[in-house]
Parts: structure tokens; sequence; C-alpha cells
């Protein structure tokens, strides 16, 4: 009988100390080093097993909790792996000399809003003009010389009604980008997100459906929901003078389906993130064998390893979903 009882307290501990290693673990984001899509007072979770997060082999871009050098608890996004060498080559970041090209779910994450239009027509031009690295969600940084930003392009939502199909008409979407023109031949009525632009020295576009539920209200993020893993379409953007402002020369339109059926129901510009070298110019790091490099999604509002260097992989303590 005494073996029997404490098998079920042993049960008991082994389920509680489970449940603990298994429940997520909250934070409450303070600063503004991953803004826009965190800012200050929001609530983030890790997945389950979040302490059992180490075990697991960090990916590039990540977002982690991390141990800082201080001591402190902080949210960054991890950049560089054991062994890489990393640079900020014209606002973009390279590995290895090689750019890295960020994907659809990672750009809604670090993009910006540029401009926000609802209920436009069946087809729509950016206004020409420079698209500058501004914060609108840092009112209170006003000292900062703003720079050009050379990456960005359109995010459109899309409604296809039923009657877009009578007596088998044929709807296409059509996106252009500088370069870039791509057609996609929409087969159902329904509401659907189509993005394109230049990013990390490519021409980029894909197209995705939307569930009827989806918000089109504006939010932080600077595509539509659910954004896919891939691109449908990446080339290299042709070679251009490194100073000059792409962004500025680029026109975005989309162009929706025939006799103006399909509409518009919103449409953003976008930019990427723009990667500033802090005030000693330092804009290359080599990476030892167990070293790690962490960046914040906002470069002017972020304390990151551009200021204190690479940390030890040791520091990864939790990623974020």
């Amino acid at each position: 009988m005494r073996n029997h009882r404490l098998a079920i307290i042993a049960a008991i501990i082994l389920a509680a100390v489970a449940s603990f290693l298994a429940m997520p673990v909250r934070y409450q984001v303070d600063g503004l080093s991953m803004g826009p899509s965190l800012l200050p007072g929001d609530i983030i979770a890790t997945g389950w097993c979040a302490r059992l997060n180490r075990a697991a082999e960090p990916q590039r871009l990540e977002r982690w909790i991390v141990t800082l050098p201080d001591g402190s608890t902080g949210l960054k996004r991890l950049i560089g792996l054991p062994g890489e060498t990393v640079s900020l080559v014209d606002g973009d970041l390279t590995i290895n000399g090689q750019r890295v090209l960020k994907m659809p779910s990672q750009l809604a994450e670090v993009g910006s809003v540029v401009t926000d239009v609802d209920n436009t027509d069946a087809a729509w031009i950016r206004p020409a003009g420079r698209i500058l690295d501004d914060a609108p969600f840092a009112p209170d940084e006003v000292s900062r010389l703003l720079l050009p930003v050379r990456d960005g392009g359109f995010a459109a939502e899309v409604t296809v009604p039923p009657t877009a199909f009578d007596e088998q008409k044929r709807v296409w979407a059509r996106g252009i980008a500088g370069p870039l023109k791509v057609t996609w031949r929409i087969k159902a009525a329904g509401r659907y997100a189509i993005v394109a632009g230049r990013l990390d020295g490519h021409a980029v576009a894909a197209a995705w459906p939307l569930s009827p539920e989806s918000d089109t209200t504006p939010s932080r993020r600077c595509l539509p929901a659910c954004p896919p893993d891939v691109w449908d379409v990446t080339r290299p953007w042709p070679d251009t003078d490194p100073n000059d402002e792409a962004a500025a020369h680029l026109f975005f339109s989309i162009f929706i389906g025939e006799f103006g059926a399909p509409m518009i129901d919103r449409i953003v510009t976008w930019r990427d993130i723009l990667y500033r070298p802090t005030a000693d110019g330092v804009m290359q790091w080599s990476l030892d064998a167990d070293q790690i490099f962490l960046l914040g999604d906002f470069p002017s509002g972020s304390r990151d390893s551009r200021h204190f260097g690479p940390l030890p992989t040791t520091s990864l303590r939790h990623g974020i979903p």
C-alpha cells in the first residue's frame, strides 16, 4: 500500500512538472525596439513547451526572448547563426556576403505601412515620391535624420463577387512594381490578398485567399492576414547605382478583372526595415562557433548586437511565434 501511495505521489509530481514545462510563458513588451508590430504594453507568449526551446535548433529571423549582457531580459530577432559573417550593406542584411531575402510572413512583422487607402476602384497607381524610414509609432523621436528606403511595394485586399464570372468571364489580378509584371488568374469569387514590390535586391510578388472574416481595418502589420511562408515570384532586381533611391522611382499598380467588376477594398504601400549602423560606423561582424547576432526591428530605437556585439548561444531563452 505504501509503495502504491508513493507511486501516486510521484505521478502527481511528474504531471505537475510536465505541465509547468509545457505551459507557454507570457511577457509584456517594454520599449520600441520591435516596432511597429510590437509596441509597449503588448502581451506576447511563447509556444507550448517554451522552457525546452533551447533544445530546438534556432532559425534565422525568429524572435527570441534573450538574456542581454547586463543580465536583463530582452526581445530581439535572431539574425546571425554561429560561424557566420553578418554585414549591413545599403540598409540590407547580408550573411556571408549574400543578401537575406525575407519571406512574406517575415516582411509582415518587420515592414511598415507608408500609406493606407480604402475603397478604390479596380485600378490604382502609387503617386511618385520618396519613401523615408520614418516611424509614426515613435512620435517622440524627432531628432533622427530620415533616410530614403529603396525597398517597398503594395499590398491590396480585393473582393471578387460571383457576378464577375457571369457569362464565363475571366478574372485576372495584375501587379506591377518597377520591372516586375505579374498576372494571376482568379478562378473563384472571394477575397484575396495581392502583394508585389522590391525587397532585398529582388522583385517579389505573392497572392493568397483571405477568409471572409479577415479584418479589413488598418493594423500595424504591412501585409494582409495570414501571409504565406514563400513568395510566388522572386526575380533579381536589375543592378542600379547603390545610391539610387529606387523606391522613389517605383510605381505600383493593380488591375483587377473585366469591366471593373471586382473592387480593391484596401491597398497599402509598405516599406522594408532599413538597417542602420551605429554611431561607430561598424557594419560587419564575424561570429565564433558558439555565438549569435541579434537585432531589433526598429534600428534607431534598439540596443542590440550592433552595440554590444555577438552573444553566446546560451543567451537564447524562449522563441516567440
